[in-house]
């Protein structure tokens, strides 16, 4: 093999090199998962939220969560199914995930990203409860920036009696 044959093989090669570099690079984030590993789909039962609301009062502070706050929640006995009122208040600048969870930490129910001026009104239980006073249960809200990245923000954790009645 000549030397002209030897440099264009050897040019051939690096062009080879280069290029599959830059397709590992462009793809190592989706084959290899350093995407955000908690980011989620928006809550396909999330709809206009339609129950008592405070009258807003001028321009939101963008620096501050509105988070609604509940003394306790009313659920039905013996089934999964059941129907609530939680909402991400609409001058909220982020999305929420909303968890329902036993003071134990057993997770009864975990909602998808709610927009602003959205609300859940129906429900599906991880599993059914007996009637009774669930006392110190948890309404937790995760909140997220409104963006591809969902970046977490502060959240809050909310103590209330769950009323399951019959």
């Amino acid at each position: 093999m000549n030397k002209t044959a030897k440099n264009i093989l050897l040019i051939l090669l690096a062009v080879v090199l280069v290029v599959g570099g830059v397709f590992v690079g462009m793809n190592w984030n989706h084959w290899f998962g350093d995407e955000p590993a908690d980011t989620a789909e928006l809550d396909a039962n999330a709809e206009d939220y339609t129950g008592d609301r405070d009258v807003y009062q001028g321009e939101k502070n963008t620096d501050t969560i509105d988070i609604p706050g509940f003394e306790a929640i009313n659920l039905q006995a013996g089934t999964t199914e059941q129907s609530v009122n939680l909402y991400n208040p609409e001058q909220n600048t982020c999305y929420f995930r909303m968890s329902l969870l036993l003071a134990d930490g057993t997770e009864l129910w975990k909602s998808g990203l709610v927009e602003p001026g959205k609300a859940i009104y129906h429900i599906t239980l991880n599993q059914t409860l007996e009637a009774g006073e669930y006392e110190n249960a948890i309404l937790k809200y995760e909140c997220f920036v409104m963006n591809d990245e969902q970046t977490p923000l502060n959240g809050s954790e909310i103590k209330l009696t769950l009323n399951v009645l019959e």
